[in-house]
């Protein structure tokens, strides 16, 4: 197969929705298939960019100009699709579209695939839903998203651009008229795929909850495939635990991956202020990430008794998380805005117990098997990550269970699934042609 791969974020930035792309395509071309990734250059100039990241001229990662001021924080803003732009996607003669974002450049691919009679696929990643209560500044984007670039991109019927229409009408409130703008363009884009992949099961009731009248597709629960990370060597965790003060003694917990405001980190802190530093005097708090909100989470770490205690590394290179997974006893993960937790599987290939919050949100993680579900307390939360940090047998136990459930989501078992989906829906589209061929003009 030709594979086209839409995405408004990409290398250089680094994100979960970067990570399945990449995954994605290597493991594609490794079944055989050709996979062409189209993505922002974050620049005006696309080929400057492909120098500077070592893509060869002939690559198959297909950039747009772009330019910085995203729809959400590592969405650039693509501009600039002139007609050659389709024109070169129709003669690579794809075979089908897999749209990650519902923007830009994940709209080219919407359009590419409705034009040209492509079979098309969209990745729900990001529940951009649930992200306005903490982005609300949204507004003017997701207006022009809705009302000019939306319109402009994807061929709409006359009763899609009434719905549209509406959301032009205020709102008791910033956040209740974002949200109202997203769940609808999401529902008429969707609308036109072949099939919708949710990443868990949260993401499918939400999205089947939203369908409605001739708004309707196929929805498909298929979590990404994530393999463990590499294992480090003595000397590096030796190190690690010296350069961040970590004793071999020290019961640890804590987070990886982006400091967003969004993630619900504060209950981290809230439950080792309140429950967890006291019983447990050699527990410690480790954050590993960055973002905007890192600020933030270390003034409040520093407002609190224990702030020699909680620990806030910085980014660190995705090859080298196995360090930091090395000395966690537990995970520890509070997000309720996720789609799948992509760090839940590292976690859990590296044989660690979690306790979560989001009970709809994983596959690799089960209450009371290999790890806890709690509620979003303080309370509730430190008792999960105390049972866990007193109990070295639990530990020993749910980390072993942990990596069972994680081998059976690995990268390529996952992609030879959506490989199987994919031959499914170019079967359905050439069974619908030979019934009515001009579908297929």
């Amino acid at each position: 197969m030709r594979i086209g791969l839409f995405t408004d974020t990409y290398r250089p930035s680094i994100n979960g929705i970067v990570f399945v792309v990449e995954s994605l395509k290597r493991e594609l071309e490794n079944l055989g298939h050709e996979v062409y990734v189209f993505c922002p250059a974050k620049s005006m100039s696309p080929s400057k960019q492909a120098e500077l990241l070592n893509e060869d001229s002939d690559s198959r990662i297909i950039r747009f100009p772009s330019i910085k001021g995203a729809f959400f924080d590592d969405y650039d803003t693509s501009v600039f699709f002139p007609p050659a732009v389709q024109r070169r996607i129709k003669e690579l003669e794809l075979d089908m579209v897999h749209v990650f974002t519902p923007s830009q450049i994940g709209l080219v691919g919407v359009k590419a695939a409705k034009k040209n009679n492509i079979p098309l696929v969209i990745q729900h990643c990001t529940d951009i839903y649930e992200f306005v209560d903490h982005y609300p500044a949204v507004l003017p984007g997701a207006l022009a998203l809705a009302g000019i670039v939306f319109p402009m991109s994807v061929r709409l019927r006359g009763h899609d651009l009434l719905e549209i229409a509406k959301l032009y009408k205020p709102r008791a409130g910033v956040t209740k008229w974002n949200k109202d703008i997203i769940e609808s363009v999401i529902t008429i884009l969707y609308s036109k795929a072949d099939a919708v992949i949710a990443l868990c099961r949260k993401s499918c009731k939400q999205l089947k909850s939203w369908q409605y009248d001739d708004y309707q597709y196929e929805l498909v629960l298929m979590p990404n495939g994530v393999n463990a990370l590499p294992r480090p060597t003595k000397a590096e965790v030796k190190a690690f635990r010296e350069q961040w003060n970590l004793a071999e003694d020290d019961e640890i917990f804590g987070f990886v991956g982006r400091l967003g405001e969004e993630k619900n980190l504060p209950l981290l802190i809230k439950s080792f202020e309140r429950h967890i530093a006291k019983k447990r005097p050699k527990a410690k708090l480790l954050f590993v990430g960055d973002f905007e909100y890192r600020k933030t989470l270390e003034e409040m770490a520093a407002a609190t008794k224990y702030a020699d205690r909680i620990i806030f590394t910085g980014a660190m290179p995705r090859e080298k998380l196995g360090l930091a997974y090395s000395v966690l006893d537990v995970f520890a993960f509070p997000s309720l805005k996720d789609t799948q937790g992509w760090v839940l599987h590292e976690a859990a290939h590296a044989g660690l117990p979690i306790v979560l919050v989001d009970k709809e949100l994983s596959e690799v993680v089960q209450d009371g098997v290999n790890g806890f579900i709690a509620n979003d307390n303080p309370t509730s939360f430190g008792r999960s990550i105390i049972a866990l940090l007193e109990d070295a047998n639990k530990r020993q136990e749910f980390g072993a269970v942990s990596k069972k459930l994680a081998a059976k989501f690995t990268e390529s078992r996952q992609v030879k699934k959506l490989e199987k989906l994919y031959q499914e829906l170019i079967d359905q589209k050439v069974a619908d042609e030979s019934h009515d061929p001009d579908l297929g003009a």
